[in-house]
């Protein structure tokens, strides 16, 4: 096999990638994160030039024009905020996020070697290289044991908890699920790395974690029912059964003792909604959020109080300073029907392009739709319209978007 150039320039792009999925999870918390960040997308951009023979094009698309809207709302929400600076800094944040993610954006739309299973890719290994680092951090041990009991949940240290968990769920869904996208790549060795990632989303008793990795896992069934030719009778008959036999699996998998703390954790949830039962102190903290939150969105409906201004209304009612742990209501408080209605036209636009789209690629339609309605079920739990791996991900359903547009254009031309 000859090795060129051209393929040691996208090897590196796809390190730099991983790279950069790592950090927003490891590194997030230094003030230096924001450099490496820029400079792992500027290099990815460089090396996407050297390629292309400096053919990369701006592209002034719905991506751009979706993301550059909102931010420019959250910078004029300082005129009315109760604290103008915190919107100002939001704002500078979340351009400085689109300026790393549109780097890359570019660079992937550019090269045709690296279209979206290279990022799903990317973005899996980031989530493993995460599992084996928070084993060695806490040891495995350690890891172990903080699954078997809610009382012995590992603390965010060096990264949110939840974060740690969610992203090795993803890992989790993604190895699952690139069978499909990739039929030719194996499913071994590279699918061993989910016992690591396993019992680090145990160990996190995350949630949002185990929700995110049962739904992707039973998820697998759709979408594997799209490449079938048959009946919708057929394709159904064959998610359920398909879902059934995963359900068994993910059911035996639960009643291991490293899931027990997770499991009681998920008992406070069931009991919280049904209004009988013990309720932990995290759920009824996250309520009393939501509650404060709408509150003050009905008194400041249309604009809100100021993006990234909710967290002064938790300071001054429960005298802790943090956001409003719900994506929804954080937007709905700080921005109004405006500022949610600014966010969500980015969901709500790359639905329609995979409905208008999901007979190019059914499989690829059907992935991409459940992952990104898991993104959207975990806004109800996290306040995620400012993280870096949210704001990359989208960047990702962007990609595969316009790539799908590609390639109806290309079956057009050739009917």
């Amino acid at each position: 096999m000859i090795i060129t150039l051209r393929k040691v320039a996208t090897g590196l792009i796809f390190v730099c990638t991983t790279a950069l999925f790592v950090l927003f999870i490891l590194f997030d918390s230094y003030t230096w994160g924001k450099y490496v960040l820029l400079g792992l997308s500027a290099c990815i951009l460089l090396l996407g030039i050297g390629i292309t023979h400096s053919k990369i094009i701006l592209k002034f698309n719905p991506y751009a024009a979706l993301n550059i809207l909102f931010i420019v709302f959250v910078l004029l929400s300082s005129m009315w905020a109760i604290d103008a600076s915190d919107s100002v800094i939001m704002a500078r944040t979340l351009m400085r996020i689109f300026v790393c993610a549109y780097a890359v954006y570019i660079t992937y739309l550019s090269i045709p070697e690296l279209d979206e299973t290279v990022l799903l890719k990317a973005v899996m290994w980031a989530g493993y290289i995460v599992a084996i680092y928070s084993l060695a951090f806490y040891g495995i041990d350690e890891m172990v044991s903080a699954g078997s009991n809610s009382s012995l949940r590992i603390e965010s240290e060096f990264s949110n908890v939840n974060t740690i968990g969610l992203a090795c769920a993803l890992s989790c869904v993604l190895q699952i699920n690139l069978r499909n996208l990739c039929p030719k790549d194996h499913f071994f060795p590279s699918a061993l790395f989910m016992i690591p990632s396993i019992i680090v989303l145990a160990a996190t008793q995350s949630r949002k974690a185990l929700v995110f990795f049962i739904v992707g896992a039973l998820g697998y069934a759709v979408v594997k029912a799209q490449e079938s030719k048959k009946s919708l009778f057929i394709k159904t008959v064959k998610i359920l059964f398909g879902i059934l036999i995963l359900a068994l699996l993910i059911y035996w998998l639960l009643q291991l003792e490293a899931f027990t703390g997770v499991r009681e954790r998920m008992e406070g949830v069931i009991n919280a909604v049904f209004g009988n039962g013990k309720v932990d102190s995290s759920t009824i903290k996250r309520s009393n959020l939501r509650a404060l939150g709408i509150e003050w969105f009905l008194k400041h409906p249309f604009a809100g109080i100021g993006i990234a201004n909710p967290h002064i209304l938790t300071n001054q009612y429960y005298a802790f300073d943090a956001y409003l742990h719900d994506n929804f209501v954080e937007l709905l408080c700080g921005g109004g029907i405006i500022g949610f209605s600014l966010y969500y036209s980015m969901y709500v636009y790359l639905f329609l392009q995979l409905w208008n789209y999901r007979r190019i690629d059914p499989q690829r339609a059907a992935f991409f739709a459940l992952w990104l309605g898991l993104m959207l079920a975990m806004n109800y739990g996290m306040v995620t319209y400012y993280s870096k791996a949210q704001n990359f991900y989208l960047m990702i359903h962007f990609v595969n978007v316009f790539q799908l547009k590609q390639k109806a254009v290309l079956e057009e031309g050739n009917a």
